[in-house]
């Protein structure tokens, strides 16, 4: 299988653990057989893709390209088994370590550790900005969901990610407009017989690999059953204004703690204050918006203590 010993090198035994319980689920002598390749000396190393490495003179498109090319190389995961626990809620410099573990163990990923590896892989690239975005669509009577990394340089908008549909992740920066890319996804899903049903866009990431700020997933929910044409297309152009708004007055996504005092303190504020305006717990309506939820955010003492 793809997944043993890359390069020869040992991978971590709460992953291999993880991947015999699930192989000898599904297969009747999975044990004995996942003990007879651990124990094998003469398989053939399978070559461990190399993290790229980048002069300071290459373009940025050319980066991009090296570590959507890195990320597809590493394969997409159809195994059944999730590799890599991701937790949203974990600050940045969390999910951060995580991804250097991906570097080490090459194994295959899903579409949420591409995000967190190609946020990881573009952190020295500071005039690059990175956001998540989300997608929810329907087919054959279920529902699907996928995720990418929203990448904007010069004023043109790209993405980064890995998906079984190669329409579906990579997109080089050279759409003029949020909406143009977005647009592109949407078609690129009805080519799949997908019709798209919701799209959840975040705020641009911390270029600090040890910040222990939370990435903000869904600044924006989108709901297409109950916004026209016209007004998805502003929605999305709003979007990325406020980014802009927000990278030109220098302020990043606001500190978890700092977001909990200020619930604290102001409990009289309304939602329409120009103080609480871009903060997390004032999304975009945008056909839906969630109410936040106090349970959602994570103690981060605990993990403070620990760095």
């Amino acid at each position: 299988p793809f997944f043993v010993n890359r390069g020869g090198l040992p991978v971590d035994e709460p992953t291999w653990e993880r991947m015999w319980r699930h192989v000898g689920r599904i297969h009747p002598e999975g044990d004995r057989g996942a003990q007879r390749i651990r124990g094998a000396a003469d398989l053939p190393k399978i070559p461990i893709p190399s993290v790229p490495v980048f002069q300071p003179s290459t373009p940025i498109p050319e980066r991009l390209e090296a570590v959507q090319r890195y990320i597809r190389e590493l394969q997409y995961n159809h195994t059944g088994t999730q590799f890599f626990e991701i937790k949203k809620s974990r600050p940045l410099t969390g999910l951060m370590d995580l991804a250097k573990e991906m570097t080490k163990e090459a194994l295959p990923i899903k579409c949420l550790e591409a995000v967190i590896l190609g946020i990881y892989l573009t952190n020295n690239m500071t005039t690059l900005d990175r956001f998540p975005i989300s997608f929810k669509t329907h087919f054959s009577g279920n529902y699907f969901r996928h995720i990418v990394l929203g990448v904007n340089f010069g004023g043109r908008y790209g993405a980064l990610g890995i998906s079984r549909r190669e329409e579906l992740m990579y997109k080089a920066p050279v759409f003029r407009t949020l909406s143009e890319l977005i647009f592109d996804f949407e078609e690129a899903y009805r080519r799949c017989w997908h019709t798209l049903k919701k799209v959840k866009l975040g705020h641009c990431v911390s270029h600090d690999p040890h910040s222990v700020e939370q990435i903000e997933w869904k600044h924006s929910i989108l709901d297409l059953d109950k916004l026209t044409r016209e007004d998805f297309r502003k929605e999305l152009e709003r979007h990325a204004r406020d980014m802009r708004l927000k990278i030109g007055k220098g302020t990043g996504p606001p500190s978890p703690t700092k977001d909990r005092k200020k619930d604290v303190s102001s409990p009289q504020r309304g939602q329409a204050s120009p103080h609480r305006r871009n903060s997390r717990g004032d999304r975009r309506p945008s056909g839906e918006k969630k109410p936040a939820d106090s349970k959602a955010m994570p103690d981060l003492n605990g993990y403070q203590i620990r760095v």
